[in-house]
């Protein structure tokens, strides 16, 4: 067997095998066209049954409204009467949802469902607009879980189906006077009843206004749309009495076919999804195709066979041939073959990246002497060539250079084969760069994990210790083989109750974080403190895989920072004896005259028994200004008791009740230096915090301002206080006309022990620790500049303590 007759018979069998196929195709073309064609009548069929059905029911609304006309025109006007009649109507229609008739001004007046009573209705949505016919039914917007927007929420029997309604609406005249009939219909019933006489899966049946509105729909995806979106498709539903055909509706390909009722506004749409339908045909199809498909496979592998005999050794060498071909020039891998002397012979398109435009204008080049390679590399390649014998393997990994002028990491294999008694080599090469930047990235990470300062430990998914570096060695005195496969809870110190774990676990499931201070014990039992953060480690399908545990000894850091507060509490406690020193001075000046009256009256109480100098009244006068006296004494002595109170408690204080406590404790030295106490604001302002530490701070501020004032022999002494509320801060100002404070001191007036007085005076403390209670203890901020202010046309200079909190 030649050449030519293969050819031809190869020609003869491929023109048989595309006859069949296209007799196939264009034979399941035609089934298939008129597999559509009876869907398209079938939807048709559903529509006009639809159609004459629901007819049929807005016939039997029409009549029986006309029922309900005669009904009132021979009754009573009884409203309770007239109910009852139209909730036994609606006991005998299911698919009537209500019964309503409204009055002249559109309000209910009887209704089936005595909560609808009373209720006005807006008729503007209902169509068509036009005047009332007695022939006709206007048809009112789809409403769902009520008869109307302000009656009461009614549950329904679930058989019945009652989720969605529409009212219809016809008027009515009896007695010389003009009402409406307004039923509700339920139209999720009307669907469900119909749906099952058809009982078709993927159909779906919209019932619509002739304006678009879809009143009711089996499909859940239509029945949120208020209206056919699509103009061209309402275009043509409107037109015409009757259509179908296959159409996109709702971007979805769909058969559809459409129905108007007679004398009434309504559509109906059948719809059937085109791919579904079809699928029970399609499913036939890809059978027969796949029968189809199997002879044909069938065919082609005898014509194969045949030439497969034929000619079998050279058939397989052509497949390893283009075999080998395909994944010399496709694959991934840098490869080339190499002749006895050195000179590439092939070369693959991966392989070419490395090369620059002088390595392919010459083609003498051998492989040793390419730009790529660096030049200790060179000599090996050389050295390689020269000396490998047949059948040998060499593995190596080599450094380059690409035609970017990026460095690169091959791993190269070498391998020798005799052709035509020549060697020839074929080398394979894979690019390992990224791998190895991974290998020095994880090389760096162990280095950090190792030297890090803070103790790091790694656990499984179980809590179970797989690693810890040797900060945590140094911290704990554990070594890695002492706690590996270990649960990290044998660092427990048991200070810490069984809802501090609780509550860290679940934050840290929550949150896939944790950070927190936490007591630990070490291997020989001492207790240390620990900054603790513990982070999730998840793998790259989401699984929990590890916990990831860094933690700083922060035991010293404690220490200090207890000692700080130990000598804040020791400067404030300074600051409140210095304060008090000063306040038992103002007191005893307070007391003088209360002790000065106490003294007289009982001289003359004295002088009343022995020497009957005095008369009774007189008497009473004495004992009144005793008592008088000794109130006024017990107050100053309970206001004294209060201010030094150790009341920590946190409260919503006024500003201005708590600023007049602290000027009433001054107010003999005021009255004294003649200092006086202007309010620039009578505004109520409220702020938490403990009000004794803000006594403190006032007193400390007033008696700075008192001191500057008195030291600087100013005439008018003033002090003006502010208060005001601005951009959710609130701020008090204390202000005096004292001169002002000096540029060189105002920069350490809040440092400690920094003081501009005699060592007898002050002692330093009294503006830090005010500086200290307004951030630490009331979260504001304490403010010292000059500031010069105009009060009754006069001018004021001095300094201005502002607390903004």
């Amino acid at each position: 067997m030649n050449i030519r007759l293969v050819v031809k018979l190869l020609a003869i069998s491929f023109f048989i095998i595309f006859l069949i196929i296209s007799g196939v195709f264009f034979s399941i073309n035609m089934l298939k066209e008129e597999a559509v064609k009876t869907q398209v009548k079938l939807v048709q069929l559903y529509s006009s049954i639809f159609v004459d059905n629901f007819s049929r029911t807005i016939k039997g609304m029409d009549l029986l409204v006309d029922n309900i006309n005669s009904f009132l025109t021979f009754t009573e006007d009884s409203s309770s009467k007239i109910d009852d009649v139209l909730s036994e109507l609606l006991r005998n229609n299911p698919e009537i949802r209500s019964i309503n008739i409204l009055n002249e001004n559109n309000k209910i007046i009887n209704s089936s469902n005595r909560l609808n009573k009373d209720l006005n209705i807006n008729l503007n949505s209902f169509y068509p607009k036009l005047q009332f016919k007695s022939d006709i039914f206007l048809v009112g917007q789809i409403l769902e879980g009520r008869d109307f927007n302000n009656a009461k929420e009614i549950k329904y029997d679930r058989n019945r189906l009652d989720i969605n309604f529409f009212p219809i609406l016809k008027e009515i005249t009896f007695k010389d006077k003009t009402y409406k009939v307004l039923i509700a219909i339920n139209g999720d019933f009307l669907i469900h009843r119909y749906n099952e006489f058809i009982n078709i899966d993927d159909c779906y049946i919209d019932l619509i206004r002739l304006d678009g509105k879809v009143l009711v729909s089996n499909d859940f995806t239509q029945k949120n749309k208020l209206i056919i979106s699509d103009e061209e498709i309402f275009k043509t539903l409107i037109e015409k009495n009757n259509f179908s055909d296959i159409v996109i509706f709702n971007n979805e390909k769909s058969i559809l076919a459409f129905n108007k009722t007679t004398n009434s506004p309504f559509g109906v749409i059948v719809r059937l999804n085109y791919e579904k339908s079809l699928q029970s045909w399609e499913k036939k199809r890809y059978i027969f195709l796949l029968i189809v498909f199997i002879l044909i496979v069938i065919s082609i592998s005898l014509v194969i066979s045949l030439l497969y005999l034929y000619n079998k050794k050279k058939n397989k060498e052509l497949f390893l041939h283009k075999k080998f071909k395909t994944f010399f020039e496709q694959s991934n891998f840098f490869a080339l073959i190499i002749d006895f002397d050195g000179k590439i012979l092939e070369i693959n398109q991966s392989f070419s990246s490395l090369l620059s435009k002088d390595d392919f204008l010459n083609e003498n080049k051998k492989i040793w002497d390419y730009s790529c390679w660096p030049e200790h590399e060179k000599g090996w390649l050389k050295d390689i060539i020269e000396n490998v014998t047949t059948n040998q393997k060499i593995q190596k990994e080599l450094n380059s250079i690409d035609s970017n002028n990026e460095k690169r990491v091959l791993e190269f294999i070498f391998s020798s084969f005799e052709v035509d008694d020549k060697i020839e080599y074929v080398a394979i090469a894979l690019d390992i760069t990224s791998k190895k930047e991974k290998e020095h990235k994880l090389k760096q990470a162990y280095k950090v994990f190792e030297n890090a300062h803070d103790g790091i430990i790694i656990t499984d998914v179980n809590a179970n210790i797989i690693n810890v570096n040797k900060s945590f060695e140094r911290n704990t005195g554990y070594v890695l083989d002492e706690v590996i496969g270990q649960n990290p809870k044998l660092l427990k110190s048991d200070l810490q109750d069984k809802d501090f774990y609780k509550n860290m676990w679940k934050e840290l499931i929550k949150n896939n974080f944790w950070e927190g201070e936490i007591v630990n014990k070490r291997k020989d039992g001492g207790f240390y403190v620990e900054r603790l953060k513990i982070s999730t480690v998840y793998n790259e399908n989401r699984e929990l895989v590890n916990y990831i545990a860094l933690f700083s000894d922060i035991t010293l850091q404690k220490e200090q920072q207890k000692l700080i507060k130990e000598k804040e509490k020791i400067l404030y406690q300074q600051s409140k004896m210095a304060a008090m020193g000063e306040m038992i001075g103002n007191i005893a000046h307070q007391w003088r005259q209360p002790l000065n009256v106490i003294s007289v009256s009982a001289s003359g109480i004295k002088l009343w028994i022995e020497d009957d100098l005095y008369s009774e009244e007189d008497a009473k006068d004495f004992i009144e200004a005793i008592l008088n006296s000794t109130n006024y004494l017990s107050n100053t002595i309970d206001d004294f008791r209060n201010f030094y109170k150790d009341d920590l408690e946190k409260v919503d204080f006024n500003v201005k009740k708590s600023i007049e406590k602290t000027i009433s404790l001054l107010k003999t030295v005021f009255i004294k230096e003649h200092i006086k106490i202007i309010y620039l604001s009578e505004e109520k302002l409220f702020i938490n915090g403990v009000e004794n530490q803000f006594l403190q701070l006032m007193m400390n501020i007033l008696n700075n301002a008192k001191d500057v004032l008195v030291e600087n022999n100013i005439e008018d002494k003033c002090i003006f206080i502010d208060m005001y509320e601005k951009e959710n801060h609130k701020y008090i100002e204390i202000i005096d006309n004292g001169g002002g404070v000096g540029d060189d001191i105002i920069e350490h007036i809040f440092e400690p022990y920094f003081t501009t007085k005699h060592k007898s005076l002050g002692t330093g403390i009294g503006l830090y620790m005010s500086e200290e209670i307004v951030t630490k203890q009331l979260s504001g901020k304490l403010y010292v500049y000059n500031k010069a202010i105009k009060y009754k046309n006069k001018d004021y200079y001095g300094a201005c303590f502002k607390i903004k909190i």
